[in-house]
């Protein structure tokens, strides 16, 4: 099994399924795949400006769009810019790759793209960044209520209304997505 080919065909996968993908959901997609969904990516993520963040990511976005498995387009917006992946002309090619993987976790990339995929790029840092912070705390074994976890996330991310971190984080408990909470 080759990681590296196994990531090409998953970002290539993600990029078919997706509409509108950014770099942004593609961060946290991978993060969500690996983390909520035990997929072997085998990327260290880290919590950064904007969420969990992996510069391998990127990395691999690169290596797919080098094969042909994606094209990157700069999408233009009133207050800056964004990334627009699509599949490319040999996005079949790229899929092959690591098509034993993508046939095993299929069903799991539909799953993420089912949860999360009608987030935006805020709703994905948010979510991802509870995530995170619940299994940072659920490492350490500890029991947090869901106002101690949206308190820690809240000094992670000040510009998100507490109501709305809580309330993201009762859905996730409602999904069964949580660890660390104990209400």
């Amino acid at each position: 099994m080759n990681i590296a080919n196994n990531r090409i065909a998953t970002i290539t996968r993600l990029a078919e399924k997706s509409s509108g993908l950014g770099r942004t959901a593609l961060m946290k997609y991978c993060y969500f795949l690996q983390t909520l969904r035990r997929v072997p990516l085998g990327y260290a993520f880290s919590l950064y400006s904007y969420g969990p963040f992996n510069s391998d990511v990127l990395a691999d976005l690169d290596a797919t769009e080098a094969v042909g498995g994606v094209k990157t387009n700069i999408v233009y917006y009133p207050g800056g810019y964004g990334y627009r992946i699509e599949p490319g002309d040999h996005s079949e090619a790229a899929k092959r790759l690591g098509g034993e993987f993508l046939e095993k976790h299929e069903g799991d990339i539909d799953w993420v793209l089912t949860q999360f995929g009608n987030l935006g790029a805020g709703g994905l840092e948010l979510t991802s960044t509870i995530v995170y912070s619940d299994r940072e705390a659920a490492s350490r074994s500890e029991k947090l209520t869901s106002e101690k976890l949206a308190q820690r996330v809240q000094d992670l991310k000040p510009h998100f209304p507490n109501a709305q971190i809580l309330g993201l984080i009762v859905d996730l408990i409602g999904r069964g997505l949580l660890r660390s909470v104990q209400n």
